[in-house]
């Protein structure tokens, strides 16, 4: 694209999701206040295990730091995508509920049940009936900034939810990650914005290899919640089918899918998402899957985060395959911002069946 071309390509852009993109290290640093200041009425030693509850944007968070932080877990840490919360969830468990718009009817479903159940609950969302009634209720909430798409309000979600794990003894003390991830993500936003030249912006230099292809996003460890996070951002964002899975589970069964791909094949462009610190194992798992499926796909690329810290390294991920969404719609000529199909559904859901009305059983 000229750079003519380029501006008139941003003003596609109706609901200022690329200048979202580029408010990340504001926005963390608001959701770390949030979950800093929100009063917690019950003790670390209380939390035998944690539930985080959400759909789409508001739940990859919950993934992001289960991931991220793997190896120094001290509870267990689920992310639940559903109406109903699996047995083991009870009064010595943490519920987190997040809901950008506090309207998720499956994570207000989840919400009654957890009350309930006299779970230990907090939640974090922008209003909705999450804060009227549940916080009418006593559930301590963390109230976010109203106004955005639930998936770019990602790092007003993270920050509380990283805080309070970290203030319940369920994380370690994060200030340092923090610290990193801050620097991490104010040379991102600079390298992977708009304003950067596209011979030397990484995220419109992928995203115009992107264009045409079906992306499929490989990650693993901490990197596999940041390749689910990409291929549903690629999904909202750049309109377009996208796939996600992760090392080593995908050796197992989805490489020999490339044995014979048919046309799909052509159209598949696979994205390695990757961190230095990986098993040694999975490093070789990345290097001979990529050799093994090039010559029967359009093309492999490897990203490898960068950062001092394992939080920083995904986040610069996250950063990356944010701009590489946006851009993908961009440079198709579709405005990223408005999801019709979810609207509609929704519309669709609240006019039949179990759903009818505005608060369906939450």
């Amino acid at each position: 694209m000229t750079a003519l071309d380029w501006a008139d390509a941003l003003e596609l852009d109706s609901l200022g999701m690329v200048a979202e993109a580029g408010r990340a290290v504001e926005a963390l640093e608001a959701g770390v206040a949030g979950g800093a200041a929100v009063e917690l009425p019950f003790p670390p030693e209380a939390v035998r295990a944690v539930a985080v509850c959400g759909m789409g944007g508001s739940a990859i968070a919950g993934d992001i730091v289960a991931s991220v932080y793997r190896e120094r877990l001290r509870r267990p840490v689920v992310t639940l995508r559903d109406y109903a919360l699996p047995g083991w969830v009870g009064d010595d468990t943490l519920v987190v509920l997040m809901s950008y718009s506090g309207r998720t009817e499956e994570t207000l479903t989840a919400a009654m049940q957890a009350v309930e159940r006299g779970c230990l609950v907090v939640g974090v969302t922008s209003g909705g009936k999450l804060e009227s009634f549940y916080g009418a209720q006593g559930v301590p909430i963390v109230r976010v900034p109203p106004g955005l798409q639930p998936r770019a309000a990602f790092y007003h979600l993270l920050g509380p939810l990283l805080v309070v794990l970290a203030r319940l003894g369920v994380v370690p003390d994060v200030d340092g990650d923090l610290a990193d991830a801050r620097d991490v993500l104010a040379r991102g936003v600079a390298a992977y914005g708009p304003g950067a030249p596209a011979g030397e912006n990484p995220a419109r230099q992928l995203a115009a290899a992107l264009e045409g292809a079906v992306p499929l996003v490989y990650g693993a460890e901490t990197t596999s919640a940041v390749a689910r996070r990409w291929k549903a951002q690629i999904n909202e964002n750049a309109k377009a089918p996208a796939f996600w899975a992760e090392l080593p589970e995908l050796d197992h069964n989805e490489i020999v899918g490339f044995e014979k791909p048919g046309a799909f094949g052509a159209r598949a462009h696979v994205v390695m998402l990757r961190d230095p610190h990986h098993h040694r194992q999975v490093q070789r798992r990345f290097e001979l899957t990529g050799e093994l499926v090039e010559a029967r796909v359009r093309g492999v690329a490897s990203v490898t985060g960068e950062g001092g810290t394992a939080l920083g390294r995904a986040l610069d991920l996250v950063l990356l395959g944010d701009h590489v969404s946006v851009y993908m719609g961009l440079l198709r000529g579709v405005d990223p911002g408005p999801v019709t199909l979810i609207e509609e559904l929704k519309g669709r859901l609240a006019t039949t069946g179990y759903g009818r009305g505005p608060d369906p059983r939450g």
